[in-house]
């Protein structure tokens, strides 16, 4: 329906609104008009950075901590292994 009335002329694309992280829904009007443009799309690296930047000095703090212990190899227990045996 909406591209039969966008064929003849009836709607056009007033703006752009976004649905979801990486969507974006058009809104559309009644009468002549130029479409408006449809917003580029933005990398995954520059939502990051935004928002990153937004971070305040503990949740970063936080986040760095997290991922030095991600890198952690865990070591076993010498007792530990003395009894039990390496695994």
């Amino acid at each position: 329906m909406i591209q039969k009335l966008r064929a003849e002329g009836n709607v056009h694309i007033q703006s752009w609104r976004k649905t979801s992280v990486t969507q974006w829904s058009a809104v559309y009007r009644f009468g002549i008009g130029v479409d408006a443009d449809k917003p580029e799309p933005v990398s995954s690296s520059s939502r990051l950075r935004k928002h990153r930047s937004k971070e305040d000095a503990d949740t970063k703090e936080r986040r760095l901590a997290k991922q030095r212990q991600l890198k952690r190899k865990v070591k076993r227990d010498p007792l530990t292994a003395a009894f039990f045996g390496e695994i």
